[in-house]
């Protein structure tokens, strides 16, 4: 199975435990494009809806793409009322349609698309000066207990899964997250007013609500079975030595950019 084909698999769990984006991106998403009533807008990578329902809530046309099946079926029921959203099932680096948007955002899905072909697929898309956006929550560096229970947690990784070990760097101030997608962009020449904003927020779950987030991760689901229950044991054990609540600090960060003409 590819990597990001396994979120289909545990669509209702991955609709119940991830987390949603902070208004104000979509205050400024809006207010940066300047869309209303009359645009048409492209979501790919809808999900379960999560980012289409506060896009649809403000009245929009939306058009959306997904790959997976099961994903798409949740949204169609969250987003049921909204006679305005349509949802299609299909990989987007294959799909085709004639119309042309007023906006294509993507919500924690743009690094899934091909890199070799998603920027000027999209850009074909676009109306003229049109505007693409994209984002995605970073975890970052936090302060105190927070930090130090995901320090102590590699320890677990590295014994139970030495690969995810390998990939962990420390955790980040959100002026560190590199900004690949506006380098992209802007070296693709086809793109111009490239605007980052950057939202912090934190969310603090159970033990067992933090496991069942990461059983929603790609790179943990890809774990062999007996592995991913260790590790998740292993993490359950350790939350419960830190009071048996995990507090993970958030960066919403919200990359835009628009079409040039």
């Amino acid at each position: 199975m590819e990597q990001r084909a396994t979120f289909d698999a545990v669509a209702p769990l991955y609709d119940e435990m991830r987390p949603g984006y902070p208004e104000a991106v979509f205050d400024d998403l809006v207010g940066i494009a300047g869309v209303g009533a009359d645009s048409r807008l492209l979501e790919i990578g809808c999900g379960t809806g999560h980012a289409t329902l506060a896009l649809a809530r403000r009245g929009f046309r939306i058009d959306c793409v997904d790959l997976g099946a099961n994903m798409a079926a949740l949204a169609r029921t969250r987003l049921a009322a909204f006679q305005r959203v349509t949802i299609a099932v299909a990989d987007f680096d294959h799909w085709n349609t004639d119309a042309r948007y007023d906006l294509v955002y993507l919500a924690t899905a743009y690094h899934w698309l091909n890199p070799a072909t998603r920027v000027e697929r999209i850009a074909r898309l676009l109306a003229p000066a049109a505007w693409l956006a994209v984002w995605r929550n970073h975890q970052v560096r936090g302060e105190g207990i927070s930090d130090q229970f995901f320090r102590a947690a590699q320890q677990i990784y590295a014994r139970e899964a030495p690969a995810l070990a390998a990939k962990f760097t420390g955790l980040i101030d959100p002026n560190e997250v590199a900004p690949a997608e506006t380098e992209e962009w802007r070296a693709s020449g086809l793109f111009a007013g490239l605007q980052t904003r950057v939202y912090l927020w934190s969310k603090d779950y159970t033990a067992t609500e933090y496991v069942r987030v990461l059983d929603t991760h790609s790179d943990h689901r890809m774990l062999p079975a007996d592995r991913r229950e260790r590790l998740f044991d292993g993490l359950l054990r350790l939350a419960g030595e830190f009071g048996g609540t995990v507090t993970r600090e958030h960066a919403t960060i919200l990359h835009m950019a628009r079409k040039r003409t």
